[in-house]
């Protein structure tokens, strides 16, 4: 059996070798996809000078004298890892990322889809084939639990020796051996969790399925607005629906406000436990009527759980946690596999491959 692991392992190794090696590097390189954003556009990322964080209105407002011919969908609040404000405007099909002072609310310039950056992501989700892409991904997240769990049964030396297959002894020879078993047992948890994280994104039905076994998830249909009687109703303004919604939540910052959407959508205001807003955090939701300004329902950061589980996937995988020391530690993590493929690559020809040759 342990023989039969041990070929499931190599030859699954060898033929995902590629396709691990490309998902691993973009997605390391993508725990620094502010900061590669950052220093292709950094006039976009500083601000003019130092005071008072804007209110969210005089932001929404800036925007909106400076896109007269747009619809806006929203803005953020700055973030520990952007530092100015951000804001969404529409145009028919166009959509539009807009990058605002901090202080000023004066309009930076809009956020550029740089080549390589685009590149990556597509080459990381998708593999450059669009939905399809996204299937083999999963079914490649798949093999490698594969992975993970036949390296465990292979790298298991028995109860007398475990510690010592935790390091490296290069006097013993076979050095990409030693290397591939000691940096596999140490990385092979964040694999198997990347690999996960990764499985919920491919197929989210299903990863929440399997999670609302073991705990309930919150399933968040957002209310809907009453459309009245009369032809043009008198709405609050902007001003007075983020206060109504502070009302709600007092004492907290406004992380993000999203316009509502079409006759019945929502005035939705979310917020978060301090600023600037930390990366990846929950936040606490409240809707109101757009019509009216009631509120119709508020969704408090903490819930269940499986709620929990659900709201961790995306800060796992993509290293949104731990801050820019996190985000090191998932980069370095994040190429682990593809060190993997070339130091079993290695092994495998020395003491396979080579042999044999005449």
């Amino acid at each position: 059996m342990r023989r039969a692991i041990f070929q499931l392992h190599l030859w699954t190794g060898l033929l995902l070798g590629l396709y691990v090696c490309a998902v691993s590097v973009t997605g390391a390189a993508l725990v620094f996809r502010v900061d590669l954003q950052r220093a292709l556009s950094p006039h976009l990322f500083v601000a003019g000078a130092a005071g008072p964080l804007a209110d969210p209105v005089a932001v929404m407002e800036s925007v909106s004298r400076a896109y007269p011919q747009h619809s806006l969908s929203g803005v953020e609040a700055p973030t520990t890892r952007r530092p100015v404000y951000l804001a969404y405007v529409t145009h028919g099909s166009e959509f539009v990322t807009v990058l605002i002072d901090p202080i000023s609310t004066r309009v930076l310039g809009e956020l550029p889809a740089h080549a390589a950056v685009v590149a990556l992501q597509d080459l990381h989700f998708n593999l450059m084939a669009g939905r399809t892409g996204r299937l083999v991904n999963g079914v490649g997240a798949f093999a490698i639990l594969i992975l993970c769990a036949t390296g465990l049964v292979i790298w298991w030396p028995g109860r007398q020796g475990w510690r010592r297959a935790l390091a490296v002894d290069v006097s013993r020879g076979r050095l990409a051996w030693r290397l591939h078993r000691a940096i596999g047992i140490w990385s092979v948890a964040v694999i198997a969790l990347s690999a996960i994280t990764g499985l919920a994104f491919v197929f989210p039905a299903g990863f929440r399925f399997v999670i609302s076994r073991g705990s309930a998830v919150t399933v968040t249909r957002p209310p809907q607005s009453a459309p009245p009687t009369n032809a043009n109703p008198d709405r609050p303004s902007w001003t007075q629906m983020i206060d109504r919604a502070r009302a709600q939540a007092p004492g907290m910052p406004v992380a993000r406000v999203v316009l509502p959407f079409g006759d019945r959508g929502a005035f939705l205001v979310q917020f978060a436990d301090r600023s600037p807003t930390p990366a990846g955090s929950e936040l606490t939701a409240i809707y109101l009527d757009q019509y009216n300004g009631d509120c119709l329902a508020a969704t408090a950061a903490s819930r269940t759980w499986g709620d929990a589980v659900m709201a961790s996937i995306t800060p796992l995988h993509v290293g949104g946690i731990g801050g820019r020391a996190g985000r090191w530690v998932w980069f370095l993590f994040g190429l682990t596999p593809a060190v993997l493929f070339m130091t079993g690559s290695i092994a495998w020809w020395q003491r396979v491959v080579r042999p044999r040759r005449p």
